[in-house]
């Protein structure tokens, strides 16, 4: 009975406290189907529901759990325990009807990248487990770009006046109070700046060492010398680099230390960092001044005495008094000698000697130890060919330009995407490289142009206004250093037509001999002829070789052998009758020779970036049946490429004569995409001389996959019947165009030029001009 009645009353108590109730209704004061479901599961684990009896505890706990879910600011309730009703009051976030990013800075990661992130929904209150997420995997995908200096913010405000997104205005732009806008600060790196000992340096120079490009001097470059906006952020990778670069400059000590701090530039749009170099410089003496008596060098071999003194005097003199920082100044002369002539890995060790009052500079020079060419599965490239395109040779000194000229040997060849050369430190002062060229997939390009200029005769067709070259080639197919070209030239206006085949083997057999050989077909229907002067060609059928022998890196000496077959028609008059005449076809055989040297380190066929081209032959001929008829001449050309910043400047000069009085060798011609372009082919021809120059200022627009490349040229040619007229009335063209590097096509372009009479003309071409 006891028990009972204390049963009783620890209901009675509970009821009183917990104030139970039966609920027969739960209403909402607003529309909250975007997390109905959420709620409704919530609600009903803690029993919460019509039907049931409820406690306020229970409530309690189920709006704390509510209120977690992220589209409430406030959740609060009203329990009527008379009628059962529940009522719950919601505050929802402000549900923005546009969801926008903007950037202060360069946009480092692109908008649909990081919209591909955000999980914020428009027209629904702002979940803010949602916009905390996405700001967080907005941060990781700068993070994983190497960007780690970057700050997420938004435009939704929270304070005791409640929440709500505030009118913004960014980048010159107005947004509402019914937009979220997603606000990404990008930090670039502004400026050096020296603390500690380190404030006695230059700071300019030790900026260009780190070699970085600071966003304070990028804004004073002019805009097409600029590099993309991008590099003047501090990438993990920059930052490393930095690293290394602080590394090579001997005058810090041990302390140095490298941090960041922010600054606020007005006038730039993100954010800025300066980056802070503190410590001390390094000490070669403990006091100072120290008296020079001598200066000695121990160890060089690469780099005459002379030189190094020239480098050490700026600084230091013999016979006189010097300070900590003279000396770390001529320390770094030297080092920055050995690296300017590229022995990079060279160790140089500085010591004051105060006994003998002398400076010495221990030089320990880096040597080439093991080369290990390593070809991929798939390479199909002889093992021959590969390992002599490879210039640096076991023993040799360490050598920067020895390095350049493998790449160079294996990316000129036309046959290799690329190769790498991996250093790795094999022993004291022993430098081993590992070597990877990257054979390229397609075998086959396209190369050659095609333009339209307006026929010149009103009888003649629209389309006989096109003219143009094509040529199809396939590089290395079977690895043994061969190249197949298959080339044809149509020129309707002038009714003549060439097709051609050539063959090249670098490399024969093993040996520094490359051998070319050709064959060609030209035919003119209507005995229209730029071959020979005066006379009715018809055909020519030519079949050449052409050896050529490596002597150097690079250098080459060259012959060539071909013999040539004409048709041709000659008009014979009757003797009894000059009013009459009849045609006969005859035929005329030459021998042509030639001796030349080739010195060639561009460093693509394709698109070219830098190097250089000379050539120089002879020409010589013969008619097979009178070797009294013969012609010579000669024949020079070069070519320039050079690289700086994003532009290219290409130039090509070729000046050839000949001394022809049986008019054996076929005629000079200037006009068409490789030559003069905007003119047709054969504009201007002539027996005696030719004079070509082109040039083209490149500016790289982007590189990558697929690169892209703004350009402008200029060219100028002639070809007359006189050498001694060959700069009078010359024909000129300039103009621009865009070219494109298309897969499987090679590089396509598209350019308008003018002629010497400002007449327009549109042209398409396929491979490098010249």
């Amino acid at each position: 009975m006891k028990k009972s009645i204390g049963l009783v009353v620890v209901l009675l108590i509970t009821g009183f406290v917990f104030s139970i109730t039966f609920l027969t209704d739960i209403t909402y004061n607003t529309d909250v189907s975007y997390a109905s479901a959420e709620i409704e599961r919530i609600l009903s684990n803690y029993g919460i529901k019509i039907g049931s009896l409820t406690s306020e505890v229970d409530i309690k706990l189920a709006l704390q759990e509510i209120l977690n879910i992220g589209y409430f600011s406030t959740v609060s309730y009203n329990l009527n325990e008379e009628t059962g009703t529940l009522s719950l009051y919601f505050t929802p976030n402000p549900s923005p009807e546009k969801i926008v990013i903007e950037y202060l800075g360069d946009k480092l990661i692109d908008k649909k990248t990081i919209q591909s992130v955000v999980t914020v929904k428009e027209g629904i209150p702002i979940n803010f487990n949602e916009l905390q997420t996405s700001m967080k995997k907005i941060q990781d995908l700068y993070v994983q770009n190497g960007y780690q200096f970057v700050e997420i913010s938004t435009n939704l405000k929270i304070d005791d006046q409640g929440v709500r997104l505030e009118p913004i205005e960014v980048n010159k732009k107005s947004y509402e109070a019914n937009t979220l806008v997603f606000l990404i600060k990008e930090y670039s790196l502004w400026d050096l700046e020296l603390k500690g000992e380190l404030a006695q340096l230059d700071k300019e120079q030790i900026k260009k060492r780190i070699n970085f490009d600071f966003k304070k001097d990028w804004n004073k470059k002019f805009f097409l010398f600029r590099p993309s906006a991008k590099e003047t952020y501090p990438s993990i990778q920059k930052i490393q680099n930095i690293y290394v670069s602080l590394t090579q400059i001997p005058l810090f000590a041990d302390d140095v230390n490298l941090s960041f701090e922010m600054v606020d530039i007005e006038e730039n749009k993100g954010g800025e960092l300066i980056l802070v170099l503190n410590g001390s410089l390094r000490r070669l003496i403990d006091k100072e001044p120290v008296f020079i008596e001598e200066i000695e060098f121990i160890g060089n071999e690469s780099i005459p005495l002379f030189r190094l003194n020239e480098q050490v005097t700026k600084y230091v003199s013999p016979i006189t008094y010097a300070y900590n920082l003279d000396l770390l100044y001529a320390y770094d002369a030297v080092q920055q000698l050995y690296i300017k002539e590229g022995y990079l890995y060279t160790a140089i060790i500085p010591e004051y000697k105060a006994e003998e009052q002398k400076l010495v500079f221990e030089i320990k020079e880096a040597k080439v130890g093991d080369v290990e060419v390593i070809q991929k599965e798939d390479a199909k490239t002889q093992k021959y060919i590969v390992d002599s395109l490879v210039k640096i040779k076991p023993g040799e000194p360490v050598n920067q330009k020895k390095l350049q000229d493998t790449y160079i040997s294996f990316v000129g060849t036309g046959f290799f995407e690329n190769v790498e050369i991996v250093p790795y430190q094999q022993d004291e002062n022993i430098i081993g490289f590992k070597i990877t060229p990257i054979e390229k997939e397609k075998l086959g390009k396209l190369i050659g142009g095609i333009q339209w200029s307006p026929p010149k005769k009103e009888e003649d067709k629209w389309y006989k206004g096109f003219s143009g070259s094509l040529e199809v080639q396939w590089a290395n197919p079977f690895g043994y250093g061969e190249t197949f070209d298959l080339k044809t030239t149509m020129v309707p206006l002038s009714k003549q037509y060439v097709f051609e085949f050539d063959f090249d083997i670098i490399k024969l057999l093993g040996s520094n001999l490359n051998l070319g050989t050709n064959i060609k077909y030209t035919i003119n229907p209507d005995e229209t002829s730029y071959l020979l002067k005066d006379k009715k060609i018809t055909s020519e059928l030519q079949f050449g070789i052409s050896p050529r022998y490596q002597i150097y890196d690079f250098s080459y000496l060259t012959s060539s052998f071909s013999f040539n077959h004409y048709k041709f028609e000659e008009t014979t008059e009757d003797a009894t009758d000059t009013s009459t005449s009849s045609e006969t076809i005859k035929s005329l055989n030459t021998l042509d020779s030639s001796i030349g040297y080739i010195y060639d380190t561009i460093d693509s066929p394709y698109r070219p970036y830098n190097g250089y081209y000379f050539k120089v032959n002879d020409i010589m001929g013969f008619e097979i049946n009178n070797i009294d008829d013969n012609y010579i001449g000669v024949n020079l050309e070069g070519k320039l490429f050079k690289s700086y910043y994003k532009f290219t400047l290409g130039s090509r000069l070729r000046l050839s004569t000949v001394v022809d009085e049986k008019d054996l060798y076929p005629d000079f011609w200037v006009g068409g995409f490789n030559s003069v372009r905007t003119y047709p082919f054969y504009e201007k021809d002539g027996d005696a001389a030719l004079l070509l120059l082109n040039t083209e200022l490149v500016y790289e627009l982007a590189r990558g996959d697929i690169p892209l490349d703004l350009f402008g040229f200029f060219d100028l040619g002639n070809a007359t019947g006189d050498i001694s007229t060959i700069f009078s009335q010359p024909i000129w063209s300039f103009g621009g165009g865009l070219k494109i590097t298309v897969p499987l096509f090679g590089q396509l372009s598209f350019g308008y030029g003018w002629d010497k009479n400002l007449e327009g003309n549109f042209w398409i071409g396929l491979g490098q001009v010249f």
